[in-house]
């Protein structure tokens, strides 16, 4: 395996520069601003964007190293890797806990990836604690791409990755999938434990390359403890481990410095899988399914152009919301039917396809069964569209209207699964017909009554209740009873009964 600069890596020369004396820091001459901007792009990075998370509060605690030397060997006593406390170690406890929120945005993020590191280790027989190098090596942003190449959640090169399956193409970068990348990292970690038996050289192997271990076991005689070969390994690699002790400690005691979780928008039990047989872009996804764009683009960072490019003989796994997985399962078949006939209708690139919700609805076929809707006097679309758990621009694709203006005893066709209570009947065809008869009866019985004085009016925008009864010559109170008004609210497209005196 060679020899990779990680996305840390380079951090690891920022905070090297932080952790080291003032003497040792002009040895290093490295420009201070060039490093404070590089680990504020790190915190910053598009991943970390406020939306995907909640505010915290953030209370420092006081600590000393008898506190921390105690708690270094709680983590020691329960794990078989060897966790050691020294000045090393204490100073990168000391950078990350001067990073409070970023450090609450990592405990955040855990909820959503230390349940799948958990699992795929436990499922190699690894150590859970190996969980923690995630953090290290990427910051737990499954999008971070090094200066050197290294990519994902554990910072995968491209040849390194493709020994362990991960593959690359103009749509999926299998790196910065969570769970192929967690896979590969795990047999990677368990081919490197087969060749050195002790837990801290194989950290130090995953961040330099066997050639550098190699080469520094020679060095030291054939020792093969990390702590004595050590000073023959690269600068980097020497604040490797120390760095994943004081990860392992925050990330445990986070809770004993004061620092709460900043929630991500979505958790490991939030999470569920679906898989995709078709070319489908995220708009559309996004539309069918009820899902904002960008947080499929959060669960699902693999699919670099926002576009699951699944096919019948390769399916393509999808992260969703659990919340959705049934909308998924009634609409995929729909899914696909609208997919082909976009195709159909010259829409072959469906890559960039954008949908226009009333265009796409008219392409839709029809969801639910087929029902026939008689306006009553004082509805609207809006109105209509609730009752039946629609919308109003389905409903006007349906019934080719281009506008929002309907009138009383006009036939609406509605698909729906949801049949409101006063329609729930087998008979529902008959019962919409007996309604417009019984309507229109009445309708000309208080019309002859009245010598042909009533009229309806549709609202149009910025009318006002008292605006109409100024036009017609009534009162307001009149025209709500008549209308079975609550409020003064009216809506664009509603239709209101007018009699006038």
């Amino acid at each position: 395996m060679k020899s990779k600069r990680s996305f840390l890596g380079c951090l690891f020369i920022a905070c090297t520069f932080f952790l080291y004396s003032q003497e040792e820091k002009d040895s290093l001459s490295i420009d201070k601003t060039n490093i404070a901007i590089f680990f504020e792009n790190m915190v910053n990075e598009k991943f970390f964007i406020r939306e995907h998370f909640s505010p915290v509060t953030i209370t420092p605690v006081f600590y000393n190293d008898s506190i921390l030397i105690e708690r270094i060997k709680y983590l020691n006593h329960y794990s078989p890797f060897e966790y050691r406390y020294n000045a090393d170690v204490r100073r990168w406890i000391d950078f990350y806990l001067s990073k409070p929120y970023f450090v609450a945005r990592l405990i955040g993020l855990s909820k959503l990836y230390y349940p799948l590191f958990e699992e795929t280790l436990d499922k190699y027989n690894l150590p859970l604690e190996l969980k923690h190098l995630a953090v290290i090596e990427s910051a737990l942003n499954p999008l971070v791409k090094s200066p050197a190449g290294a990519a994902g959640l554990w910072q995968f090169m491209y040849k390194t990755g493709i020994l362990y399956d991960l593959h690359v193409s103009s749509y999926v970068d299998d790196r910065f999938d969570p769970m192929k990348a967690t896979d590969a990292a795990a047999r990677l970690l368990r081919d490197l434990y087969s060749i050195y038996k002790d837990w801290a050289l194989v950290l130090a192997a995953y961040n330099a390359g066997p050639g550098y271990i190699n080469r520094a076991i020679l060095r030291a005689n054939g020792e093969t403890n990390y702590w004595k070969i050590k000073h023959f390994l690269p600068r980097e690699t020497q604040q490797y481990v120390p760095a994943f002790i004081a990860a392992s400690y925050v990330m445990t005691f986070y809770k004993e410095h004061g620092i709460s979780p900043d929630q991500p928008l979505y958790t490991d039990k939030d999470v569920d899988t679906i898989t995709i047989r078709e070319k489908v872009p995220f708009s559309l996804l996004s539309y069918f399914l009820g899902i904002d764009e960008d947080d499929l683009a959060f669960l699902n960072p693999q699919y670099i152009k926002r576009v699951v490019p699944g096919s019948t003989e390769k399916p393509c796994v999808l992260r969703i919301p659990r919340r959705i997985s049934l909308t998924f399962v009634s609409r995929e078949n729909l899914l696909y039917d609208t997919i082909a006939k976009l195709k159909a209708n010259d829409f072959s690139n469906t890559d960039t396809f954008k949908p226009n919700k009333q265009t796409l609805n008219a392409s839709l076929p029809p969801m639910g069964k087929k029902q026939i809707h008689v306006v009553a006097p004082g509805e609207s679309l809006g109105i209509i569209a609730k009752k039946y758990r629609v919308t109003i621009n389905q409903i006007k694709a349906w019934n080719n209207l281009s506008s929002n203006y309907i009138y009383p005893n006009q036939r609406l066709i509605i698909y729906s699964s949801y049949v409101p209570p006063a329609l729930n009947t087998s008979n529902n065809k008959d019962l919409n017909q007996k309604s417009l008869t019984s309507r229109t009866k009445k309708t000309s019985s208080t019309t002859s009554s009245t010598q042909n004085k009533i009229i309806y009016h549709t609202v149009k925008q910025g009318e006002t209740l008292w605006g109409i009864a100024q036009r017609y010559g009534i009162s307001i109170d009149k025209i709500k009873k008549i209308n079975n008004l609550k409020s003064d609210a009216l809506q664009i497209g509603q239709a209101l009964k007018i009699i006038k005196p």
